[in-house]
């Protein structure tokens, strides 16, 4: 009975903090309303020889502000971005375990940042800001209120953990993950004072082992590489008050980027488009176009999967929309369920993949490539990939009628009226992509342009209603936050890295092996694939590449074209068995039919995409030809 009422006190708590961080989230959707109006009255200004003081500051602010105002919430709902494939397959007792220890170690660190902010914010009264000159503690109390209210979320979420495991009757469970976080929160000064000493590439491995640890119990990807930083700063640093100072100021600072803009703005343009009906528009016209052909509505889901793809920039996103709008016609014309799933979900892929695409944002800030290179080497690599699928499905139409029959024929004037309603999304698409690639525009301020665009379209469709677009502003805000809390991770992580120099002894130490630099690209290739089933391709970006860019550079890839391929083998992964993100993610609208068989179904356009991986790496033209004709060649 204590133990029931104890829950339900905890319960009734984390209600009232809920609703607390539902109205603090809020402040998120002001900032995301305000960006991109923002960004596209700069653009405007400057065509008439002017500009709005301090835009780039207050981008900034917004990026920052949306960022904290959702961090609490994230973790109280568990929308961080995490990997649970291990985790579900562990006992009760081990599950315990992980919950407690996960969050013990997370409220550690949660701790520290919020002190360490907080002392950052009190350092900062006296000082403005470098454009609007506002007194900087205006800006660093985001990061405090937003840690520390997530402080306070994690302490109710380890006493529920507590509670949950003692009620259950895994005491031990309990106690050893109390006791694992804090041996572990011990363990870099006991280093420090051990006379035992490891070099930095030893010390880097062992903090890969605990990173890729803290990962296989559904620790929150932003809070492991805050850990595994915080530790190993401890640990190596000279200076330990000073080396905590300095991670102190990095929550803001890595969340108020300005080179991340771009991604909100980019993630609303897609977002405002997909409420104002396109993805339907999409398959019909494709569909009016080819689907009379054998497979041919099967090729217009992979069609309509294309074009969607280049407004919205996500696999899962590309292959639920599309999959929920062409999968009921497909079986209505009693389509193979293997053929029709496979299709759809190999065609979710192309959305990291044909610009404008989020991965290649986050690749290219991370690597400091050209963004605008990254978009326009993905186009042709996506085209073809796109009609590789496409003449599969035919081929096995022609070959195998009943699995892929043909549907209806359309007039012409039918086939015209359909596309019609597409015009203005690809103008904008061209203006969009157009404007980056001539150096009009910066991608953050394309995407300022694409998002307030897409906004026009969809009120002149008569698709704007309150409910359709606070529905917008929180789906961006939320990733938005999801991704900058993996920014702030790296961002510490990144300290650890710098003082090790880890990436560049780890490049040394592989470029001096006597291997053909194709065993290591294979190597690369290998691991991508198999994180690719584990995790969406943004965190995994921001995961490997501060450690694996300088290996691929050191043996003379072009970074452009390892961007491309990168991103091609990580989208393998999302449909690659036993996992695959995306064919789970599209079986929720594909009821009735077996994971299985999705999986069974999706085999043969794994090996298409392989084949697609190797014809860039003998023919990397394939990807860089189109950015180096247009903006010349990447120089780093």
């Amino acid at each position: 009975m204590a133990k029931d009422s104890s829950t339900s006190c905890l319960a009734g708590i984390e209600a009232f903090l809920d609703g607390g961080m539902m109205k603090f989230s809020r402040l998120s959707d002001v900032s995301m309303a305000i960006l991109p109006i923002l960004i596209f009255t700069d653009v405007v200004c400057r065509v008439f020889g002017h500009s709005v003081p301090g835009a780039l500051e207050m981008q900034e602010v917004l990026l920052a502000l949306t960022t904290f105002s959702f961090m609490a919430l994230l973790q109280a709902r568990d929308r961080h971005m995490s990997i649970d494939f291990i985790y579900l397959r562990l006992g009760e007792a081990a599950r315990r375990w992980c919950d407690v220890a996960v969050s013990s170690c997370v409220l550690i660190i949660l701790a520290l940042l919020s002190f360490e902010s907080f002392k950052a914010f009190l350092g900062k009264f006296g000082t403005q800001s470098m454009e609007l000159y506002v007194p900087l503690e205006y800006y660093y109390w985001m990061p405090v209120a937003g840690l520390a209210l997530t402080t306070v979320v994690l302490v109710f979420q380890l006493l529920r953990d507590v509670v949950r495991g003692l009620s259950e009757g895994h005491f031990i469970s309990v106690v050893l993950g109390i006791a694992f976080a804090a041996v572990l929160a011990y363990v870099p000064f006991w280093y420090r004072d051990c006379p035992y000493e490891v070099s930095n590439l030893v010390l880097g491995l062992i903090a890969f082992a605990l990173l890729f640890l803290f990962l296989f119990m559904k620790m929150p990807i932003a809070w492991a590489m805050s850990i595994i930083g915080a530790m190993g700063m401890i640990a190596i640093a000279r200076n330990v008050p000073a080396a905590l100072a300095a991670v102190g100021t990095t929550p803001y600072t890595a969340a108020a980027n300005y080179s991340l803009v771009a991604l909100p703005l980019f993630v609303m343009m897609g977002c405002m488009i997909l409420y104002s009906g396109i993805s339907v528009d999409l398959f019909n016209s494709a569909n009016k176009w080819i689907g009379h052909m054998p497979g041919g509505m099967g090729m217009a889901g992979v069609a309509g999967c294309t074009g969607f793809a280049a407004v919205c920039g996500d696999s899962l996103s590309t292959a639920v929309t599309m999959g929920a709008v062409s999968l009921p016609e497909m079986m209505r014309l009693k389509y193979s369920p293997a053929l029709a799933t496979g299709a759809l979900a190999a065609g979710g892929t192309l959305g990291i993949l044909i610009p404008p695409s989020a991965g290649f944002i986050i690749y290219g800030i991370v690597t400091e490539v050209s963004i605008g290179r990254l978009f326009m080497a993905g186009l042709v690599p996506g085209i073809m990939l796109a009609g590789m699928f496409m003449l599969y499905i035919y081929y096995m139409a022609v070959r195998h009628p009943e699995v892929a029959p043909r549907g209806p024929k359309y007039t012409l004037a039918e086939k015209v009226r359909s596309s019609l309603g597409l015009l203005p999304i690809l103008g904008l698409f061209v203006l969009v992509l157009g404007s980056i690639v001539v150096g009009v525009c910066s991608p953050t301020e394309g995407g300022g342009i694409g998002a307030v665009g897409a906004f026009v379209y969809a009120l002149f469709r008569g698709k704007v209603t309150r409910e359709n677009l606070m529905a917008s502003l929180r789906e961006t805000g939320e990733l938005t936050a999801r991704i900058m809390g993996i920014m702030v991770g790296v961002s510490v992580l990144g300290y650890f890295f710098a003082a090790t120099r880890l990436p560049f002894l780890l490049a040394d130490f592989i470029v001096a092996l006597p291997f053909n630099r194709y065993w290591v690209f294979a190597i690369i290739i290998l691991i991508y694939v198999i994180l690719g089933c584990m995790m969406n391709v943004i965190p995994m970006l921001m995961l490997t590449l501060p450690s694996i860019f300088p290996t691929v550079t050191a043996l003379g890839f072009d970074p452009v074209w390892f961007g491309v391929v990168s991103v091609m083998v990580m989208e393998m992964g999302q449909i690659t068995p036993p996992v695959g993100v995306v064919v789970f993610a599209l079986a929720g609208v594909a009821k009735g039919i077996p994971i299985e068989t999705i999986f069974k179904g999706i085999i043969p356009f794994v090996g298409l995409m392989i084949v697609a991986v190797i014809l860039i790496t003998i023919v990397p033209e394939i990807a860089t030809w189109l950015p180096y004709a247009l903006m010349g060649p990447e120089i780093l």
